[in-house]
């Protein structure tokens, strides 16, 4: 850990080319791997200033007399920074604090002689943020916070920011109560026109967000424990790819297209391995080894082991044993598009009903100039959810299933494949005849 000390505005800089204006001092701050730029509260004419001193302090001159007690002053700031990164790093399990999460650590010791502010909930929003991004804050089992999720978090802080402009008025700790809950579900709901699982899933943020506040003893209000505050969700339409779309999308000539080709190619690998898109893209080929793929799930952290399917491996072949290079999800979901609009059996007209802004929608694909056709709805997960429900269908246990896919239980497993009511008739109709009937003998009375 080091501290040293600078001018703002040395002598010669344009601003203060005479050195005759007193200038800021700034500490830069080095300690586990991170680098901090912190201002402190004091200034001095750059005149009397030695920046070739070490340490660097205020010149030892009779010009400046209070020089002792100004270099005091440095010297305390410096033991009051390194006390508060070691109080920190202890208090935490040896965690180093992030520079968000130092710096009103910082304020407090230096600026506020040790009085605590009391944090508002967004100022403390931030620190959470910036301590998932530094992996102080982890997840369950103490696995790292997904750049997924912390985007996610960072989505409803953002958010958050925009309802308290709206209401005008400070979200603190206090006020998040079930008039709260009530007010920015409005709020979400006919303002921001959010889907009811995208409302829930705000709540849910809040609510882990909450948690931590409490456990740091920041947040003393338990309101948000209620069984009430927690916003409805509703079960999703989408779609699935059964087995003869996916050969039409396999069978596509698409030599003239490269990129689309390997578009296609990836989103099938997805379609035989019903990998997450976020452990597709990363895919690597030292994940695959006689004739098994083997990989950690970057959102459960659970390792899982595939079977080759036939499909993967010839597109192993055809890359030379290597697989597609990916694009980003959207640019993949933008791609995938291009590719499902020039399968025929993908025209047919479908649509997905969810409830938006408190109305029930019924969406039309992303090109609203078009019907709403079944390859408008084709997206990165699309494959995951076609590999779950086709082996469903295939009749391989369900627990083998969800062993691949990482459900936790039957019933959220069931939720996700997409099976028709008359594709569940026609598997209890091939399991009768499948069945042998022993027909009863004829008992006489």
């Amino acid at each position: 850990m080091k501290v040293s000390f600078y001018l703002e505005s040395p002598k010669g800089v344009k601003r203060n080319p005479e050195g005759t204006n007193p200038t800021a001092i700034f500490a830069r701050i080095w300690y586990e791997g991170y680098v901090m730029k912190y201002y402190t509260p004091e200034n001095i004419l750059p005149k009397f200033w030695n920046g070739k001193a070490k340490p660097h302090r205020a010149k030892e001159t009779a010009k400046f007399s209070e020089y002792p007690e100004f270099n005091k002053r440095l010297d305390n700031i410096e033991a009051a920074i390194k006390n508060a990164i070691r109080k920190y790093t202890n208090d935490n399990g040896n965690k180093p604090p992030a520079p968000a999460t130092l710096k009103p650590l910082l304020d407090i010791a230096i600026r506020d002689d040790g009085k605590v502010k009391r944090e508002t909930l967004l100022t403390f929003f931030d620190r959470f943020i910036e301590e998932c991004k530094a992996g102080i804050k982890t997840g369950k089992h103490g696995k790292p916070i997904t750049a997924g999720t912390i985007k996610s978090y960072v989505t409803t802080k953002a958010i958050l920011t925009d309802y308290q402009s709206h209401i005008r008025k400070e979200l603190s700790f206090d006020s998040i109560d079930m008039l709260f809950f009530n007010e920015f579900t409005k709020y979400l709901t006919l303002v921001k026109k959010q889907a009811a699982n995208y409302i829930h899933k705000n709540f849910a943020v809040i609510k882990t967000v909450l948690k931590y506040a409490t456990d740091l003893k920041i947040n003393t209000n338990r309101d948000f424990e209620s069984s009430r505050f927690s916003a409805p969700t509703e079960e999703t339409e989408s779609i699935y790819l059964p087995e003869y779309e996916l050969k039409e999308i396999a069978e596509l000539d698409l030599t003239k297209d490269l990129p689309l080709d390997r578009v296609r190619d990836l989103f099938l690998i997805g379609c035989y391995t019903g990998l997450r898109f976020s452990d597709l893209s990363t895919l690597h080929p030292d994940n695959i080894k006689d004739g098994m793929i083997t990989i950690t799930q970057i959102k459960t952290g659970r390792p899982v082991a595939i079977p080759v399917h036939s499909k993967v491996n010839e597109i192993m072949v055809k890359y030379s044993g290597l697989l597609p290079k990916s694009l980003s999800n959207q640019k993949m979901n933008d791609a995938l598009k291009d590719v499902a609009k020039q399968c025929k059996s993908l025209k047919k007209k479908v649509s997905i009903t969810f409830t938006k802004a408190g109305k029930t929608v019924t969406k039309a694909g992303k090109d609203t100039n078009e019907a709403a056709e079944k390859w408008q709805f084709v997206t990165t997960h699309t494959a995951r959810r076609s590999f779950a429900t086709n082996q469903y269908l295939n009749k391989v246990p369900v627990i083998t299933i969800m062993a691949i896919t990482g459900h936790r239980t039957e019933s959220a497993f069931m939720k996700y494949i997409k099976v028709a009511p008359v594709e569940h008739a026609n598997i209890l109709q091939e399991n009768w005849n499948n069945q042998k009937i022993d027909h009863p003998k004829t008992i006489a009375i």
